[in-house]
């Protein structure tokens, strides 16, 4: 592909250089040039992304590891989709990402980018051949992810692909082992002890022979950070070059430095899981089909002796049950879902929200308030969900049944890169020096036996070497095995490799992908934001309407004002009042007209609004509750699926 200029000459000349490592197919030196590029504007970051997201492409080709491969191309995808220059190359992306991990989430998101690519394509015809063939395949695109979507019904489930595991090379126990063991056993103490010291003289000069000068100068830093530090390892952060002597705290740096800005500042923006009591009164809860018809006559009749009824860990045996196979089916249906979404920890309060409104509902058709059912301690327990009938808890099982228990977006298979490369650094070895730095002492463990725990620390001890050693039993040949076994090797640790570059590429990778995830959830979140400001709206109308059936008590049935009037007369305050900017006035009169208009979801449609509620004045009071009711209960549930972890 042709080469774009850089307006800025500095970042030109290191673009240049990125784009020459990348033909020569150095992806791991290309990105670490890019790196220096991160702070160019404009049109510039525009070329640099699509650079940086077709090199990360081309590593997703080349590994042969599913879940590195998915990081890859998560992080591709965050790479070319700021800006509608690079629409094609995101769609692309986003569509060989779905058929990775067979996730209709981005099969759908492809399907838009591809729709907006050829929008682009329609208006800014610039090279005719090339419009023609990206049309092509962006239609191919459209066309085979919708099928994958028709195919899915509800969802697709994604799997995780099994990792083939490395075939082991190795035969049981090869000559040239067997020959070691003997020759190592014949071996005196003394002997034995003396090889676990490595003169770092003599190491120097092997290193040097064998990488040159490079090599060595290596090695050198990483004996001088040995002998400063007192430690092998530390963290280095990417986006800051700060470093850190441990994963946690580096960890903590990212969360607090470089990602703070992603978190929302409201507690009631974040999915937040039920409570161990709500669990514990869904999973030992009997779960029988309440006698509806006979309990709601108690509540009726006898009120304040079922405000008596006693409840042990949520369960009251007061109620009257029914012999009602059907719906007892039903309800352990139900009860094992809500036990594995909690298992799964992703029962958060909107799905009980959602279950509980339902139910709510359903009392409130046999003219029992929600307020009589807190008095009846109804609302805090699940067992309310027993005194509903088979249409409601079919559908309540339609809609936990929608319930994703495993994530299709890929951030499960990225958590599980991360840790894969976490532990791929873990060792389990301690090396240690004498007083002077000249030798490194070998773990002395290695003479005895196999080392189960891992050293996280990497803490250097000194010791002098003779009595480091001289209780040291060599009697065993773990050493042996330790030297050859390849089961440890690091094919992504080249040596030397220098810091910037050590694991770059899955790093610029997964922060890619992280970032690309704050932005789903910053979308989702100001989508939410949204239909909750619209659900207080409603919440505000059906208040209004509650006033009125107050006021009614006093008044004779010709002096009262119906809902609809009021509502409308509500709306015309509104618009002299401020006429009609403000997004509080603009969200009631929104959800005034969506009531009166019977809509079955928020439409949000702030255009002549005022002419349709005048027209709707004369709606009579069953139609505009039940109109507000059913938006209620819409919106709660667009909230919920807006609120999954």
């Amino acid at each position: 592909m042709e080469r774009p200029t850089l307006e800025d000459a500095n970042s030109e000349n290191l673009f240049k250089r990125a784009y020459d490592s990348y033909f020569a197919k150095d992806y791991i030196k290309a990105l670490e040039i890019i790196e220096d590029l991160r702070f160019v504007q404009g049109n510039d970051r525009v070329c640099v992304n699509a650079l940086q997201g077709q090199i990360i492409k081309e590593l997703a080709k080349k590994t042969e590891n599913t879940d590195v491969k998915v990081a890859y191309l998560l992080g591709s995808v965050q790479c070319v989709s700021i800006a509608p220059a690079l629409s094609s190359m995101a769609a692309i992306s986003l569509f060989t990402l779905a058929q990775q991990i067979q996730s209709v989430v981005y099969y759908k998101k492809s399907v838009r980018k591809a729709k907006e690519t050829l929008y682009h394509l329609s208006v800014n015809v610039q090279d005719p051949e090339f419009t023609k063939k990206e049309q092509k395949a962006m239609v191919s695109a459209i066309k085979i992810a919708e099928s994958r979507i028709a195919e899915s019904k509800t969802r697709l489930v994604v799997k995780n692909c099994e990792q083939k595991e490395d075939v082991d090379t190795r035969k049981s126990e090869p000559d040239f082992i067997k020959g070691l063991m003997l020759y190592w056993a014949g071996l005196n103490v003394e002997i034995k002890r003396n090889f676990m010291k490595v003169s770092t003289a003599e190491l120097t000069s092997y290193v040097e022979g064998l990488y040159g000068s490079e090599g060595r100068d290596a090695l050198e830093q990483v004996l001088t950070f040995a002998r400063e530090e007192g430690k092998w390892r530390f963290w280095m952060c990417r986006s800051c070059s700060n470093k850190f002597t441990s994963a946690e705290e580096c960890k903590n740096h990212l969360d607090q430095e470089h990602c703070a800005k992603f978190i929302p500042n409201e507690t009631k923006h974040m999915p937040q899981r039920i409570s161990k009591v709500w669990s514990r009164k869904i999973s030992i809860g009997g779960w029988e089909p309440v006698d509806a018809a006979a309990a709601i006559e108690l509540i009726k009749n006898r009120l304040e002796d079922v405000k008596e009824f006693a409840y042990e860990n949520g369960w009251s045996k007061d109620w009257p049950l029914a012999a009602d196979e059907k719906r007892s089916k039903l309800l352990k249906e139900i009860q094992l879902l809500l036990v594995l979404f909690w298992d799964c920890k992703i029962f958060t309060c909107s799905i009980r929200d959602w279950v509980m409104g339902l139910t709510v509902k359903h009392f409130e058709n046999f003219e029992v308030s929600k307020h009589t059912l807190t008095d009846c301690h109804l609302v805090e327990t699940p067992q309310i969900i027993c005194f509903c009938e088979c249409d409601e808890l079919n559908q309540i099982l339609e809609f936990l049944k929608k319930i994703k228990c495993e994530r299709d977006d890929g951030t499960d298979l990225v958590c599980r890169v991360v840790e894969s490369f976490y532990c791929a650094t873990q060792v389990k070895e301690k090396l240690d020096f004498d007083p002077q730095f000249s030798v490194l002492l070998l773990d002395k463990r290695l003479l005895q036996c196999k080392i189960s725990r891992f050293d996280d620390e990497g803490t250097i001890s000194v010791f002098d070497p003779n009595v480091h050693y001289a209780n040291a039993h060599a009697q065993g040949g773990y050493i042996l095995s330790w030297l050859v076994d390849n089961s440890s090797e690091d094919k992504i640790f080249r040596f030397p490799t220098p810091i910037r570059m050590h694991n770059l590429d899955i790093w610029v990778a997964v922060l890619k992908a992280v970032w690309l995830t704050c932005m789903t959830l910053a979308t989702k979140y100001a989508k939410k934001w949204k239909l909750l400001d619209y659900d207080a709206a409603l919440t505000a109308a059906k208040n209004l309407c509650i006033s009125e059936d107050v006021k009614r008590r006093n008044l004779q049935k010709d002096q009262w004002t119906s809902y609809a009037s009021l509502l409308c007369d509500t709306c015309e305050e509104h618009l002299r009042r401020d006429a009609g900017k403000s997004l509080n006035a603009k969200l009631f009169l929104c959800v005034v007209q969506d009531v009166f208009k019977g809509a079955s979801f928020p439409t949000f449609n702030f255009l002549n609004c005022i002419n349709v509620i005048r027209e709707h004045k004369d709606l009579s009071d069953d139609i505009v509750i039940k109109s507000i009711d059913l938006l209620k209960l819409v919106v709660t549930k667009k909230v919920y699926f807006l609120s999954e972890f």
